[in-house]
């Protein structure tokens, strides 16, 4: 089967609910379909706005901090990402890795001070894991840095006397940090996925951290989520690869096979990859209101894996969008991507730059408009200018 190039953007802004945006009452799906990074602090919020109608940014703190159905917590690449608390088994627990399936990319770069530590990947893990639990038992911890300190201590407490000084010994990652600190920073990430430290209510620009039992929320057990969460990838982002979702998970190549094959009699060969086969009818489907505009943050799902040529085919507008560090916005226009944008906070006003890839029709300047005012509106702020380059 030929999958054209518009039936897999249709597709995609479709499965991201980027066509229409859903009530709020629908708020848990698309949370749900993939998982939102909140990596820059905030982005996870941009992500909802884009989805959920007559909803606000403070309507969306409260549900992850006092209702509590929505979960923050390293998932995905070691990523902070938000989810719905009752698909935790997805976003948690189903990327704990096997035996021999790590290092994970976040935790390789801890390899080469094992030695000096002289402390086996494993046996770090679970030292860790164990301090982890122990020292989030009935608190509340503010700050990463204190996070990994306090427990680095904790550590070291049960450490025997001959490692406690390559444990002290200044660290190669990060001035005024500890050897441990750095390998309990490194480790927090698989930690987490294990269920035991989950971020708490933020504290200014400070994150928080507790565990799971401390912040009061709980989660089934699936057995199915490991088939789950691969399947929801697919769902996402196909066609694609087990190459891609390897990538997009952050592990390694043996753990990406093992959740690749949990769905290898789910998945049909089209030619740009594979895609669920229950997904085929749909890629028929052309659905998506003509002219339907978005204002995409960093890290938005949509943005987050394969098909960049599709969303973007110039290579070098393709770096402006997808940079080594401090993306910008993606204006998305039916599926592709005309443009980036930046926003500015001070106060209770919000500044907006737009960068278009295409000539600034009054049309297109129309749609960026009233989708920058909805946006301050969800922020409860007044759009105090909007730039264009």
């Amino acid at each position: 089967m030929v999958i054209s190039d518009e039936q897999y953007r249709q597709f995609r802004v479709r499965t991201h609910h980027l066509a229409q945006r859903l009530p709020a009452q629908q708020l848990l799906t698309a949370a749900g379909t993939i998982g939102f990074q909140n990596s820059p602090p905030g982005a996870w919020e941009q992500a909802v706005f884009n989805r959920i109608a007559d909803i606000t940014a403070a309507e969306l703190r409260a549900m992850l901090e006092e209702q509590k159905s929505l979960l923050q917590a390293w998932s995905f690449r070691g990523a902070p990402a938000v989810f719905p608390t009752q698909d935790a088994a997805v976003f948690l627990n189903a990327l704990v890795a096997e035996k021999n399936e790590d290092p994970w990319i976040y935790t390789a770069g801890l390899v080469p001070s094992l030695p000096q530590l002289g402390i086996d990947y494993t046996t770090l893990l679970t030292v860790v894991g164990q301090a982890t639990k122990a020292v989030l038992a009935d608190k509340t911890i503010t700050g990463k840095g204190q996070l990994d300190a306090a427990i680095a201590d904790a550590v070291a407490a049960d450490l025997p006397a001959a490692k406690q000084a390559a444990w002290q010994q200044p660290s190669p990652y990060g001035a005024k940090q500890t050897l441990g600190e750095a390998a309990v920073s490194f480790m927090l990430r698989p930690a987490s996925f294990q269920g035991l430290v989950v971020f708490g209510k933020r504290s200014g620009q400070s994150p928080s951290f507790t565990s799971p039992q401390h912040w009061g929320v709980d989660w089934p057990q699936e057995s199915g989520a490991l088939r789950e969460l691969a399947w929801r990838y697919v769902h996402a982002y196909g066609p694609t690869n087990r190459q891609e979702f390897t990538k997009w998970l952050g592990c390694s190549t043996a753990q990406g096979q093992r959740l690749w094959a949990l769905i290898a009699g789910e998945v049909t060969a089209v030619d740009a990859g594979s895609v669920l086969t229950t997904d085929l009818s749909e890629f028929q489907k052309t659905v998506v209101p003509a002219g339907t505009l978005r204002l995409l943050g960093p890290h938005d799902p949509y943005l987050d894996a394969n098909g960049r040529d599709l969303l973007l085919p110039d290579k070098k507008l393709q770096r402006k969008v997808w940079r080594t560090v401090g993306n910008p916005g993606a204006v998305l226009l039916d599926g592709q991507i005309v443009g980036v944008w930046r926003q500015r906070k001070q106060g209770k006003q919000l500044s907006m730059t737009v960068d278009s890839f295409r000539p600034l029709t009054g049309e297109l300047k129309q749609k960026i408009t009233e989708q920058a005012e909805m946006y301050a509106v969800f922020l409860k702020m007044a759009l105090k200018e909007l730039l264009y380059q």
